[in-house]
């Protein structure tokens, strides 16, 4: 058997010394079925939060049209990535790389709300 008590795994206090580090992440994708992401991101949303099915259409629109933005950010993001800070979020529609998306920062922090 592994002796794993000196990584200090399992322990919500354990952290490792030394000075933090940045890091920027970057995911580059293609949506080829709005609906299906639609589905799944309103499927996180009902079993991760206390939104009803109303509230949820709200904060990603309908399934017949969809919120392309809010349905990544709810699906790309994690919670919490354990022992990190989120710094920052941005999402852009392919070829509109200075554009922030309306919106994108309120549904992050709402999402660490929840």
């Amino acid at each position: 058997m592994v002796d794993d008590s000196s990584w200090g795994l399992g322990q919500a206090t354990a952290r490792a010394t030394g000075a933090s580090q940045e890091y920027w992440f970057s995911l580059r994708l293609r949506v080829d079925a709005p609906a299906q992401l639609w589905q799944a991101a309103a499927l996180r949303c009902l079993s991760q939060t206390d939104l009803d099915q109303q509230e949820v259409e709200d904060m990603i629109g309908p399934i017949e049209d969809p919120s392309i933005a809010d349905c990544l950010m709810i699906l790309a993001l994690p919670e919490r990535i354990p022992g990190c800070t989120r710094l920052d979020t941005t999402l852009q529609p392919g070829g509109l790389a200075e554009l922030p998306v309306p919106g994108a920062r309120e549904l992050d922090d709402a999402l660490d709300e929840g």
